[in-house]
């Protein structure tokens, strides 16, 4: 489907606009700005939404003349199940039971298992027509965008190569996990990014002993004040200036293209709404999910426009164009429209300033035995931050399952420090026409330099101008 073509009054619009952007000191836009969904460059041949690529051992090679000092990992949880819903969905989605093994005790109290051990069992009743509500979800034994058996199976693989780099190539994390004081974990307060730190955590290290002294702690946040993805109701200035992003002229042109592609879709899956009209989001969603799985896409007998005859199921084209959209919309939004820097600031710099403040942390030796440091979210956590570092086009798709970023920080035989960033088994490239530094061995002040270009100095002054 082409993109609608821009006259020459919306090229020059855009031309100053982006100059305008560089005057006022924010990163020049590039790539997807000014240039419609079917002519953006999105190097995506190799792309594949249901799992993300991993660090291996066999190719990777340490920093040269180089100590390791501290490794933070961010990962997307696993494989899950949709987070949008479609009326009368009879998909069936199986989970296996999740049996955890959690004890009580009082702040008084020594760490003891007061309690026993539970498990929690989703439970979607058949719909009988008369009472309850089943006929809103699907069938099976999954709860709403829960971590799948293949989602955990993703996160235990990617474990198992972070050890065999970190533990048997390096020597650099202990091989049996006796100190907790080795490893910070943080994750989002929901299951399937604890489920998946768990599942990773427990490749890296195999066959922990189950006792109170040796239970990792995870670090959660309430989300009123979560900082691993964007929080409009905390920072009402990051809904201002994404519906800035939405309500721009090259955004309308480009839902305009794309809109009997949507109104078909909608169609399809027989939803409305203003999420459903400016976003691309629910597609993606909706339609990767299930081919993950390899479950049928969508049908319905209600799709129609205008009253014409249209296809009544998504298809593989679908998938791919919808696809497309979506990583046009976010790298739009993050990346290359004149907002993005000020609207990555309040989305992601809060989480840059974290690991920024831990490296720092770390090198005044106020870290104790801290090593690794995992951070376990979102796409909407990978993907800002993705963008902050000036990704290059291949590498601003959507995040796959388990994708995973690695800040290594070294220390050189002279003294000074390097960061390398590894972004899904390949250190990260940013866009050619920004490449601000090689983050293969980046000097730690180069780095931090341009991190700062993105932590707000106080987030709360910036959210209330």
């Amino acid at each position: 489907m082409g993109a609608r073509s821009l006259n020459s009054v919306v090229v020059i619009t855009v031309a100053l606009v982006a100059a305008a952007a560089v005057a006022n000191g924010s990163p020049a836009s590039s790539s997807s700005f000014g240039v419609g969904v079917s002519a953006y460059p999105f190097d995506d041949a190799s792309y594949n939404y249901c799992v993300a690529d991993y660090p291996d051992d066999q190719t990777y090679n340490a920093v040269p003349d180089a100590k390791l000092e501290l490794v933070q990992v961010v990962v997307r949880h696993g494989d899950r199940t949709p987070v949008h819903l479609l009326s009368n969905d009879n998909t069936t989605w199986t989970c296996d039971e999740v049996a955890e093994n959690i004890y009580l005790n009082g702040a008084d109290q020594p760490a003891t298992n007061t309690t026993g051990a539970f498990r929690q069992l989703i439970e979607i009743p058949s719909w009988n027509g008369k009472y309850g509500y089943s006929n809103k979800v699907w069938r099976g034994t999954c709860d709403v965008g829960q971590l799948t058996d293949k989602g955990k199976s993703q996160h235990r693989l990617l474990g198992s190569k972070l050890r065999g780099i970190y533990i048997d190539k390096l020597g650099f994390l202990s091989a049996q996990l006796n100190n907790t004081d080795e490893i910070y974990a943080r994750t989002t307060n929901v299951w399937r990014t604890k489920n998946s730190a768990e599942s990773l955590l427990g490749s890296l290290w195999p066959k922990r002993e189950i006792t109170p002294q040796t239970a990792i702690p995870f670090h959660t946040y309430p989300k009123e004040i979560e900082t691993m993805y964007e929080n409009p109701d905390a920072c009402g200035k990051v809904r201002t200036l994404k519906s800035k992003i939405v309500d721009s002229e090259q955004f309308q042109a480009f839902l305009k293209d794309q809109g009997p592609l949507m109104a078909r879709l909608s169609g399809i899956f027989d939803v409305s709404g203003p999420d459903w009209a400016s976003s691309w989001d629910g597609y993606m969603d909706i339609l990767q999910a299930r081919h993950c799985h390899g479950v049928d896409l969508p049908c319905s007998d209600r799709a129609s426009i205008s009253g014409k005859s249209t296809p009544k199921c998504a298809t593989a084209e679908d998938l791919t164009q919808v696809a497309r959209n979506s990583h046009y919309e976010w790298t739009l939004k993050y990346r290359d429209h004149p907002l993005s820097h000020n609207y990555l600031r309040l989305v992601t710099g809060s989480l840059l300033g974290t690991l920024k403040d831990q490296m720092q942390e770390h090198i005044a030796g106020k870290t104790g035995n801290l090593k690794f440091a995992l951070y376990s979210g979102h796409d909407s956590t990978v993907w800002p931050l993705l963008a902050a570092l000036q990704a290059s086009n291949k590498n601003m798709l959507w995040p796959p399952y388990a994708s995973n970023i690695l800040f290594e920080l070294w220390k050189k035989n002279d003294g000074s420090r390097v960061v390398r960033v590894i972004y899904n088994g390949q250190v990260l490239k940013a866009q050619p026409e920004f490449e601000w530094c090689d983050l293969n061995a980046c000097p730690l002040d180069t780095f931090y330099k341009h991190l700062d270009e993105y932590i707000p100095e106080s987030i709360v002054t910036e959210c209330a101008q």
